[in-house]
């Protein structure tokens, strides 16, 4: 254990000889000194010169390249960030994860450390897509996407007035994306670490730390651009969901809520929260319409606004 490192940041890798460079470069103009922080890439079954690219980057004080060669079936995101969160675990209590084609802002590590002295058990950070390669996408997308963006600040808001929660307070957001994300060692070791799905392991982890009472804290502080490229290197990512918004048979994301089912489920979880009685599945987990079309997520964004205008009122 090299006591001076403050936190170690995890990132899994495949085929990103292209994009990993300009990562690592932000992360060594952090406002955090380079040798306060290590960073664990694992390159996962690349064919590319990743691995090579990140041994010769020079500008990391303490940097850990580890090359994995997963079987078929087993070799997807989801195993690449368990092993890399495992390796990061044995450097540091606080352990963070990006992805390597994202670039987090100058002040990601020391905001991220900011988060965890409150002391929470995990930090959903904020991920923007990068607008030099998401303005040329097609307008309607580009339409729709503001629409879900939109919905998603409202249902950030709402779930700090009908479910606070001390530890997360507004400002807030309501993304869970591994592009930036961090756990404590503790934590991450007492949910049996990143589930190593193939898509979906960043929700999974969180929804584990909170199905452990564990403190989730959604700051958007800490943020980071990740690539809005449509040819990913991960299926199920940002790339695959880009894609698909591009293509006439997106409506809208299939997890949201119409508003009154929304402010419902929060006031009976914040009852259940309080009475710690009634732990139903039915009352934690949402109520899932049927998707929505663009034009009814835009009415049920209206609704949201009402409800929340009443309550601030």
């Amino acid at each position: 254990m090299k006591t001076s490192i403050n936190c170690a940041i995890a990132i899994p890798a495949r085929n990103e000889a292209t994009l990993l460079p300009r990562c690592l470069a932000a992360l060594a103009a952090q406002t955090v000194a380079v040798e306060n922080f290590i960073t664990v890439v694992v390159a996962n079954n690349c064919s590319d010169k990743t691995a090579e690219i990140a041994r010769n980057f020079s500008g990391l004080r303490n940097l850990e390249i580890v090359e994995v060669a997963f079987p078929t079936g087993a070799d997807h995101a989801g195993s690449a960030r368990r092993a890399a969160t495992e390796t990061a675990a044995t450097y540091a209590d606080i352990i963070l994860t990006t992805d390597a084609d994202c670039v987090p802002d100058p002040d990601w590590v020391e905001a991220m450390l900011a988060a965890f002295a409150l002391g929470v058990d995990a930090v959903a950070g904020a991920v923007s897509g990068d607008w030099n390669e998401l303005q040329h996408q097609p307008a309607l997308p580009l339409a729709i996407g503001k629409l879900e963006w939109d919905y998603l600040s409202l249902l950030a808001e709402a779930e700090a007035i009908f479910d606070p929660q001390p530890h997360d307070p507004m400002p807030r957001h309501a993304q869970c994306c591994g592009a930036n994300m961090g756990i404590t060692r503790n934590m991450l070791a007492a949910v049996g670490g990143v589930p190593a799905l193939p898509t979906g392991e960043d929700r999974a982890l969180i929804h584990a730390v909170k199905r452990r009472a564990g403190k989730v804290r959604h700051d958007p502080r800490p943020h980071v651009v990740a690539s809005a490229r449509t040819a990913g290197r991960a299926s199920g990512g940002m790339a695959d969901a880009l894609a698909f918004r591009m293509s006439s048979a997106y409506r809208c994301d299939e997890q949201f809520e119409r508003a009154d089912d929304l402010v419902a489920r929060l006031k009976k979880r914040q009852n259940a929260r309080l009475g710690h009685s009634d732990e139903r599945p039915e009352i934690w987990t949402s109520q899932i319409s049927k998707r929505l079309t663009p034009q009814q997520l835009e009415h049920e964004i209206g609704k949201l606004r009402v409800f929340l205008g009443q309550s601030n009122g």
